[in-house]
């Protein structure tokens, strides 16, 4: 894993990582859990986002742009290294509230971040009464509805939900073991069957099963690695049974085929 970015608290590295992820690009927080021990010293360098070596280019293309996008503000001295990065404004309100919450014991929401400066914040950050990360509620087609929800144990994501066609309805499913994405499923025609399911090591893609609506049972199981497709199992004459492997070259290509011992 190679660090993308660094950041001045965990809540601006949560911020990051759900940025890479709507580009497709899976990573962790690392670090976070430092932080509660350092008391007043500085965390700069602390909590960092980490993604596989072979994302981390396009990684740094989505950070650079990002920061090349948000406004300077020269009237006053530059921050410390990483803070302000992702432009949350508001973050001494935020904290406040977090704070008054802690005390009288009640969930808190932060002020959010508001991408296109609309007046609407686009993500939002729910927390317990101690100041834990919760949920994340995010917009990412900026239509002033939510499309995406993240749910957080022990400061890392454990599921999320989306709305990945904007139509009002969550037909996809995530789940996250250690921060990092497990498996994912899409009910795209709403009847709780989900068609196309998905599975990850270490949030990289390793298997992905598509499923006949009619039977239940899988029609094909493709492997990857490294994100390409390497090898699959189909049902050719959809029986219910998996009956044809293939193999593929590095462009795609079918290099092999050969019948499945039944």
């Amino acid at each position: 894993m190679k660090s993308v970015f660094e950041a001045s608290n965990t809540v601006e590295a949560h911020m990051m990582l759900h940025l890479l992820r709507q580009h497709g690009l899976a990573g962790r927080v690392e670090g976070e859990y430092l932080t509660g021990a350092m008391g007043d010293l500085p965390v700069t360098g602390l909590v960092r986002v980490v993604v596989e070596e072979p994302d981390y280019e396009a990684a740094r293309a989505v950070v650079a742009a990002f920061e090349a996008e948000q406004p300077s503000d020269t009237a006053h001295p530059p921050p410390p290294r990483g803070s302000g990065r992702l432009a949350w404004a508001g973050m001494g309100l935020a904290l406040g509230i977090v704070v008054t919450a802690a005390a009288l014991r009640v969930p808190a929401v932060d002020d959010g971040i508001d991408h296109d400066r609309d007046g609407v914040s686009d993500e939002r950050a729910f927390y317990s009464a101690t100041g834990q990360l919760l949920r994340m509620e995010i917009d990412r087609n900026l239509d002033h509805r939510i499309d995406a929800v993240v749910h957080y144990e022990r400061g890392m994501p454990a599921r999320e939900e989306d709305d990945d066609d904007f139509d009002g309805r969550f037909e996809t499913r995530m789940s996250y073991r250690h921060g990092s994405l497990e498996r994912s499923e899409v009910d795209a025609d709403g009847d709780g069957l989900a068609e196309w399911r998905a599975t990850y090591r270490n949030g990289v893609l390793d298997t992905a099963t598509i499923i006949e609506p009619s039977t239940g049972l899988p029609l094909r199981v493709e492997h990857y690695r490294l994100g390409r497709l390497v090898e699959a199992e189909q049902d050719d004459d959809h029986d219910g049974r998996l009956d044809t492997r293939l193999r593929y070259g590095p462009l795609g290509e079918v290099t092999a085929r050969a019948p499945l011992a039944q």
